[in-house]
């Protein structure tokens, strides 16, 4: 039987935590479904102290066994096989430093069992605390899009990935999005299990295994990190004439500047050039329309300023993982789950 512990602390995001343990209950069920006594994992909380830890939701869960006690159990070679770091709720960049500062344990624990090769999954602003601990240094990692420009300011380091929601580099796991720590669960409980047991734990939770890609969120980040008037104008350009062919030399000239200087101040605002800015944002309005409209694939890329159907399904298969079609198929199978389960809480007890 194999052992997941889950970090908890004061003010720690209760979906990094029990989102992936639901993953690896279901797995236990699916298993012994087939006719298994034995549990494939059993999941523990380690918190500081033992005692009450409260969520940043306010949910309040007690620990199951302390940092000292893992320490104590690998210092005579009983290990974990996973331990599940989430996130940590902060309200700016000086609240997150502070509380990076009040978990120096848990990035004590995390570097020593990292170095006898335990595996460590990080979500969202839990990615932090595997780079405050040094065990992302000289190589690459991903976060939550928002936390984009503060983790590349402070950890310049580490190769930022933002196009993609899960990074692995041997045992250690980054997820941006809740969805794709769920999935990155999948990916870790492969090597356990084997691939049936995945597909199949996929399949009854509605999980999307293969998803790494984050592209179609990044154009959201744009105007929380930066105050430049006239980038906020492109942008807003930009949206409005989404559908129709645009370049860097259509833009300046709307906006009565040069190629030069725009590309500047957009470089500046976004670390990504305003061709790379408009791709996303395509692929993000792309997206929303498979999923919300029955448009053919020539409308859609109509819509989107694609020059062609072709091109379309190129690059919004290079930017998701996802074919269009494979894409909207995906999204109803979810979007009818949910409808079902809503009409199920509907009915009335008997």
């Amino acid at each position: 039987m194999r052992t997941i512990l889950a970090l908890v602390f004061e003010g720690f995001q209760s979906s990094g935590v029990f989102g992936p343990l639901d993953v690896f209950n279901v797995l236990n069920t699916l298993w012994k479904q087939q006719g298994n006594d034995e549990p494939l994992y059993q999941c523990q909380l380690v918190a500081q102290e033992s005692g009450a830890v409260t969520a940043s939701n306010g949910t309040r869960v007690l620990a199951d066994i302390s940092l000292r006690q893992v320490e104590q159990q690998a210092a005579q070679g009983t290990l974990p096989d996973v331990i599940l770091v989430p996130g940590i709720h902060h309200t700016g960049l000086d609240d997150l430093i502070q509380k990076l500062t009040h978990l120096k344990p848990h990035r004590q624990l995390l570097k020593t069992l990292h170095q006898k090769g335990v595996v460590l999954s990080a979500n969202c602003s839990g990615v932090f605390l595997l780079a405050e601990a040094g065990l992302l240094d000289n190589g690459e990692a991903t976060t939550a899009w928002w936390l984009n420009t503060l983790f590349q300011q402070r950890y310049p380091a580490i190769t930022l990935n933002p196009h993609n929601q899960i990074i692995r580099r041997d045992n250690l796991y980054c997820t941006g999005a809740m969805s794709a720590n769920i999935s990155a669960m999948l990916q870790i409980a492969e090597s356990h299990t084997g691939r049936q047991l995945v597909i199949d734990c996929a399949r009854t939770m509605l999980i999307d295994a293969n998803q790494d890609h984050m592209a179609p969120y990044l154009f959201l980040q744009s105007q929380s990190d930066h105050q430049d008037t006239l980038i906020l104008s492109v942008e807003s350009w930009m949206q409005r004439h989404i559908s129709q062919p645009l370049d860097l030399k259509t833009l300046a000239a709307a906006h009565h500047v040069s190629e030069r200087t725009l590309s500047r101040r957009f470089q500046a605002a976004h670390q990504i050039s305003p061709g790379q800015y408009l791709q996303q944002l395509r692929v993000r309005h792309a997206s929303l329309l498979l999923e919300t409209t029955n448009l053919s694939l020539e409308r859609v890329a109509e819509r989107t300023g694609y020059g062609s159907t072709s091109t379309f399904r190129r690059l919004f298969k290079q930017a998701t993982g996802h074919a269009p079609r494979a894409y909207r198929q995906l999204k109803q199978n979810q979007d009818g789950h949910n409808d079902h389960s809503a009409a199920e809480q509907q009915l009335p007890s008997r």
